[in-house]
């Protein structure tokens, strides 16, 4: 059986939305809708980041607080949302 080392469709397709020099967000620095995406898909950005080494957890582009904000309530959103 051959061995297939290419991430799901589904991810790839989510690929733009994701932290790093392939996301939508290169054009300007990333603000605090942007973070508050990042912080809710970042389970998915972590498994894609495992096929794709060029995909970040973070923006490094970002406004600085108002993003750093916005993961973090993203984050705390994505946790409840599981936790229930």
């Amino acid at each position: 059986m051959k061995k297939n080392n290419e991430a799901p469709k589904f991810l790839r397709r989510l690929e733009k939305y994701m932290p790093g020099p392939n996301s939508k967000y290169n054009k300007k620095p990333a603000d605090f809708m942007p973070g508050f995406i990042h912080g809710l898909i970042l389970p998915l950005t972590f498994i894609y980041s495992q096929y794709n080494p060029v995909v970040k957890l973070y923006e490094t582009d970002n406004v600085g607080r108002r993003y750093n904000v916005g993961f973090v309530i993203g984050l705390i959103g994505l946790i409840k949302a599981i936790s229930g």
